[in-house]
């Protein structure tokens, strides 16, 4: 009982009333400075106001003080959840952001990281007008379970980040009517960023990393020497990958499968009818080879790796070189195969 009395005395307690709680942290890089954004609440008596700090610092470690410079109560990052980079800040690297990050103990690795076009601020305020202070972080929830997003949270930019052969991927917002809009994904080469990728190609990235349960995708297929236009909708994929480690220059192939949805159609095409179905399923899985195709071959291109093909031959080789890898991946040959099923056609 002595005991229980001396521990609750040594506990550090906050009143919330007391404190600034950051929600969303942006920072972007102008002029070889830092600007830091941040959405809080301010809890008052008996109103709740949400409202965004400003500061601009000379490197990353002081953003966190100069926002306590500049409010009454504060500021604290244990309800942080999202953290968003404009694009020039994450052109120039977010490893020691990432570094920041983790080392504080009341920040959990399931923080959202973002990227914004073109700056954080500019997102930030488009948060604060909308009044909706966990916008980031409930936006990339909402499309990882529903939609195009794969996965993605501290953690797992962390893991694919620190391991060789495979590179990291963050969600991208831009501003859309002045509304803030999820936008595709961000590809990074290591720790900086390279190129922006759409949702289409987003979907095709879910399947090849996960074993998603969601997401779509547009598709124009010719049955019958008609052309029919809709949209695939997942309904549970998996991905495949063999790697031939018996010639100089490793090669891999994929093969996706996809069990999938057609909820609208023309009515002229009678998906009752096996044969159609089957014709179909045949035209369907082209499609997604062909567009799968092009898109690595385009990763390829860019020299970005977030499927993690460099964690695939690793995985099988005994003189593992991630420099050497480098240099052959983009010449690798990877060859994509799709086969989609279609379910619950609606007849």
């Amino acid at each position: 009982m002595l005991l229980i009395w001396i521990m609750t005395g040594c506990s550090s307690t906050r009143i919330v009333s007391e404190v600034q709680l950051i929600h969303s942290l942006g920072l972007d890089l102008e002029d070889q400075k830092i600007e830091g954004a941040a959405i809080t609440h301010v809890y008052g008596k008996e109103t709740t106001q949400i409202e965004l700090l400003e500061t601009k610092s000379s490197n990353l470690f002081t953003i966190l003080p100069d926002f306590n410079t500049i409010t009454p109560s504060q500021v604290e990052l244990g309800q942080l959840r999202s953290v968003i980079v404009g694009r020039k800040y994450a052109e120039n690297g977010v490893e020691a952001l990432v570094h920041t990050l983790c080392r504080d103990p009341s920040i959990g690795f399931r923080l959202q990281l973002a990227v914004a076009e073109t700056k954080a601020l500019t997102i930030l305020k488009g948060i604060r007008h909308m009044q909706i202070p966990f916008f980031i972080s409930d936006s990339v929830a909402q499309n990882i379970k529903t939609l195009n997003l794969p996965k993605t949270n501290l953690h797992i930019f962390l893991f694919n980040l620190y391991g060789e052969g495979r590179d990291p991927y963050l969600p991208y917002f831009v501003m859309h009517n002045d509304r803030v809009k999820l936008d595709g994904l961000a590809l990074f080469r290591d720790d900086k960023f390279v190129h922006r990728i759409n949702s289409k190609e987003s979907f095709l990235l879910k399947i090849m990393v996960e074993k998603a349960k969601s997401g779509q995708i547009p598709f124009e297929v010719t049955i019958k020497n008609r052309k029919e236009a809709g949209m695939l909708k997942n309904l549970h994929s998996h991905a495949a990958f063999d790697v031939n480690m018996t010639e100089s220059v490793p090669s891999i192939r994929v093969k996706l499968m996809v069990n999938g949805q057609i909820s609208d159609y023309s009515e002229w095409l009678q998906l009752s009818n096996p044969q159609v179905l089957r014709q179909m399923e045949k035209e369907l899985s082209s499609y997604l080879q062909k567009e799968a195709t092009i898109f690595v071959k385009h990763l390829q291109k860019l020299e970005v790796d977030p499927v993690g093909f460099g964690d695939f031959v690793r995985s099988r080789s005994t003189s593992w070189d991630y420099s050497h890898f480098r240099k052959m991946y983009p010449h690798m040959k990877i060859a994509v195969t799709a086969s989609i099923k279609l379910e619950q056609t609606g007849e």
